[in-house]
């Protein structure tokens, strides 16, 4: 008896120690579409559980940096630009989009891909964003370059976010960090594939990892696999940048890119999604067995 109660004491200690689970997980974005930017940037996104996003609330929150301060992802003005999620749903490993309310894959009069799951959308280049952001015409996110620019996911709505907030997924991409380091305070990081809470905010100890820089209609893709059972990361994100052009096809952003064996039952993986022995691609179709 004492050692059952022993090894159910430790099985509590372990699963206490696992951190909270990141329920959604940045896959790509069209950082700077052919034509004007807004309304047509977008983010998409893998969500590694079921939501219904009317009862439980997410935000997305875009750094756009000038000059970061030390509010970091709630600066708000030019700096950075919020959306709220608090309708629609998406299954586990479904992937999903949030950016200007445009829905066209590579800026004006291209392939119309509103038939894609957007979850929030706004006229970016008329409309300030949820919470904070100020609407602009040429873009509320940033096309990278010498200042690098982020994307952030946090549970809970804009208003919730405060300078100290840690998001359940960020990314940043650029050639340089540059200003997106302030002083004191900026971008707070959840410890994922290439970032850690204890290394401080974007730019200080090993939190300095930058994806490809885009370059005009270039759509950047993030892959690598994640095992949300055990909220680990097994292959951590790289980039690879997909230049696009007016007429190409939703395919080409949204469909399976890769599938990558993995020994957990259920793992996320970017370009598909295995789970109970079956592989899905990013409109959940089955694609093969194992």
């Amino acid at each position: 008896m004492r050692l059952k109660h022993l090894l159910v004491t430790l099985l509590a200690a372990v699963v206490c120690a696992i951190p909270s689970h990141a329920q959604i997980l940045v896959s790509g974005y069209l950082a700077n579409p052919a034509s004007t930017d807004s309304p047509f940037e977008y983010v998409q996104l893998v969500a590694t559980q079921a939501i219904d996003f009317s009862v439980t609330n997410f935000s997305v929150v875009w750094a756009n940096n000038g000059t970061a301060t030390s509010n970091g992802w709630i600066a708000g003005g030019a700096v950075s630009y919020g959306f709220n999620l608090t309708s629609g749903s998406v299954a586990r490993g479904g992937v999903f989009y949030v950016g200007g309310s445009g829905k066209l894959i590579n800026g004006s009069g291209s392939t119309d891909i509103s038939s894609g799951n957007w979850i929030r959308t706004i006229n970016t280049g008329t409309t300030a964003g949820d919470g904070f952001g100020t609407a602009a015409s040429v873009g509320v996110m940033d096309n990278g370059g010498g200042s690098a620019g982020g994307i952030a996911v946090f549970t809970g709505l804009t208003g919730a976010i405060t300078a100290s907030t840690t998001p359940i997924d960020a990314v940043f991409y650029g050639t340089a960090i540059g200003t997106a380091k302030p002083a004191s305070g900026g971008y707070t990081l959840p410890d994922n594939d290439r970032y850690a809470s204890a290394q401080g905010t974007f730019g200080n100890g090993t939190n300095t990892f930058l994806f490809s820089d885009p370059a005009s209609a270039q759509f950047t893709s993030l892959v690598g696999s994640f095992d949300p059972e055990n909220n680990i990361w097994v292959t951590a994100r790289t980039s690879t940048l997909i230049t696009l052009t007016a007429s190409s096809a939703f395919s080409k952003i949204d469909s399976g890119l890769m599938v990558v064996p993995e020994p957990s039952a259920y793992a996320t993986i970017f370009g598909a999604v295995a789970f109970g022995g079956v592989v899905w691609s990013r409109r959940r179709r089955a694609v093969s067995t194992k």
